[in-house]
């Protein structure tokens, strides 16, 4: 019997340990659980946010070339003398690059002067004309016919008064009476021979006179400009480059060279301004739209030791051939360079490659929160948002902008701090 009560007590004992072990392990297992939940259970969290300056860039890579090209041609038909062109050489501006010979334009300017100094004699002698000689002669003429034609009158009257005492016959006061008829009539004349040359010193004649003088200076102050240009020189500071398809690979104007005869408007060689650059660029249609003109511009090179800025010139509304249906379309773009210090033009070669960094947008009083700190409800973005660390909290309302690599843009929310989900 008490054995028997011994061996109930030691089972009991043993049930004992092992639902308390259980019981333990359980316990372990709920505990861990609950400090799972507590660790994952996110923690509030308050970030000071304030204004500052946003800029949104994009990154390109670009070309530099020259703003302006002109093509130097020939001012006139000749010999070249001297030709001191170098391809792909540096010259400054008034530097001399070509001298011509003169002695065909010297021969056209000595014509057109002979030319201009008819025709100023011919004008001079029409303003002058009521007193030239033509006219002179004319009023002789005149004069002539009415000193005769008085003397002739006389005569008549005398003779009238000595056929009426019967000294002289009719026929003597016949033919005075017909000499007088005769040069009233040259009298007459003489005054529309007058009448007409003085006509031919006004109006018209004048006038075509005076056009062709003027038409005389024209062409003489043309010729003699032309052989003022015979030193061509540089217009402004550039680089000699090739004039086209037609010029020798050598460089510019291969095939012209000193004792060379070229006509005018004979293109020599091409001049690149170095005064006013640009970069040639293309953009991908993903962010073509981002572009437009004005926009700043910081460009760097490894190839040029200084940092450069410009802007946005043209963005192309066409893209480039591509023959990838796939590929996104690239469009052109070209960006303005600031003008370049004169000492430091010479860091920069056409071709050389350069990195662009174009604002796409900037706002120096931009508040920027992070992603977490947005809330959306019914389409509406709110934030938690307290002034200071001991102030009440307050649901603010924001308008979202941009996004960035460090968080969200806002508008409508200021200085302070905001609270975000951990």
């Amino acid at each position: 019997m008490t054995t028997e009560k011994t061996s109930l007590q030691r089972k009991r004992l043993h049930q004992g340990i092992v639902l308390a072990l259980v019981l333990s392990l359980v316990g372990v297992m709920i505990g861990g659980y609950l400090q799972s939940d507590v660790a994952e259970a996110p923690a509030e969290q308050w970030l000071a946010v304030s204004e500052a300056p946003l800029k949104v860039r994009i990154g390109l890579l670009g070309k530099i070339e020259p703003q302006q090209v002109i093509t130097l041609a020939a001012p006139f038909e000749g010999d070249i003398k001297r030709y001191l062109v170098e391809p792909g050489a540096r010259v400054e501006a008034g530097q001399v690059l070509v001298e011509m010979d003169p002695a065909l334009i010297e021969t056209q300017l000595r014509d057109a002067l002979a030319a201009k100094l008819k025709a100023q004699r011919a004008a001079a002698e029409l303003r002058n004309w009521s007193n030239g000689s033509q006219m002179m002669r004319a009023r002789r003429a005149v004069s002539a016919a009415q000193m005769a034609l008085g003397n002739a009158q006389r005569k008549l009257t005398e003779s009238r008064t000595l056929f009426e005492r019967g000294i002289i016959s009719r026929s003597e006061v016949d033919d005075l009476e017909q000499q007088v008829q005769a040069l009233d009539i040259g009298l007459a004349a003489a005054r529309e021979d007058r009448e007409q040359v003085l006509e031919q010193g006004e109006g018209e004649f004048l006038q075509i006179a005076e056009m062709e003088l003027s038409n005389a200076t024209v062409k003489y102050d043309a010729v003699r400009k032309l052989l003022d240009e015979q030193t061509v020189r540089a217009p402004f500071a550039g680089v000699i480059v090739p004039i086209g398809v037609d010029s020798d690979s050598t460089g510019a104007g291969a095939s012209v060279h000193a004792g060379s005869k070229v006509g005018k408007g004979q293109p020599m060689f091409g001049l690149a301004n170095l005064e006013q650059l640009k970069i040639a660029s293309r953009v991908s249609e993903l962010d073509v739209n981002q572009l437009q003109p004005g926009q700043a511009v910081d460009i760097e090179g490894d190839g040029f030791g200084q940092r450069l800025s410009g802007v946005v010139d043209v963005v192309s509304r066409i893209a480039l051939p591509d023959d990838d249906p796939g590929s996104a379309a690239q469009f052109p773009i070209s960006l303005s360079i600031s003008p370049i210090a004169t000492d430091r033009q010479h860091e920069i070669r056409l071709g050389m490659s350069a990195r662009l960094h174009i604002v796409t947008y900037s706002n120096d009083r931009a508040i920027v929160v992070a992603p977490g700190a947005i809330q959306e409800e019914a389409g509406a973005f709110f934030v938690e948002y307290r002034e200071g660390d001991n102030q009440l909290s307050q649901r603010v309302a924001v308008t979202v902008g941009r996004s960035v690599a460090h968080g969200v843009e806002v508008f409508g929310l200021k200085s302070g701090f905001v609270r975000v989900a951990g």
